[in-house]
């Protein structure tokens, strides 16, 4: 009878209920925060790439083309430092560009010259010279997620790219 009492007084309690339902859901919000980190981490580090890219381009619009001071410029602009690779080096070209603005061709392949050494472009344009600075880093998540079934990279490129008119 004592016992049976007891039992009726511990199934009213309440007093540990918020510490079950803490336990209950807590590996579900550990399992939506911990992804959700790592998509803002690179979210973050690819914003990172793209303008260690935008700041190459910067440097080579304001000082003119120079290979190894861009390089060094790419690789100060971030904080990941000399993870961010250059691939390919930046690359400095002469180009006419088409009656869309947003589309750069190269100029006449049949031409003897380049469209800068002749100073014309097919169109009577006068050519640009442009330098395209492209960076990349390997950014790895903070936990390899696996999914039977489906195959999830525990590493991913990230990728950047910058082109600016000099001349």
């Amino acid at each position: 009878m004592k016992a049976i009492r007891r039992l009726r007084e511990l199934a009213g309690d309440r007093s540990g209920a918020a510490a079950v339902e803490l336990a209950l859901v807590a590996p579900i919000l550990v399992g939506i925060l911990v992804p959700m980190t790592d998509l803002g981490m690179g979210a973050y580090a690819k914003m990172q790439v793209q303008n260690a890219a935008n700041a190459g381009a910067q440097y080579a619009l304001e000082h003119g083309f120079n290979t190894t001071s861009i390089t060094t410029i790419v690789q100060s602009a971030t904080s990941l430092g000399a993870n961010v690779s250059l691939s390919p080096t930046p690359a400095e070209a002469c180009y006419c560009i088409t009656s869309n603005a947003m589309s750069i061709q190269p100029g006449d392949a049949s031409a003897p010259a380049p469209p800068c050494a002749t100073g014309a472009c097919a169109d009577g344009s006068t050519p640009g010279t442009f330098v395209s600075v492209d960076t990349s880093y390997s950014f790895s998540p903070l936990i390899a997620f696996s999914v039977p079934g489906l195959h999830i990279p525990s590493t991913y490129t990230l990728t950047g790219t910058a082109v600016v008119r000099i001349q």
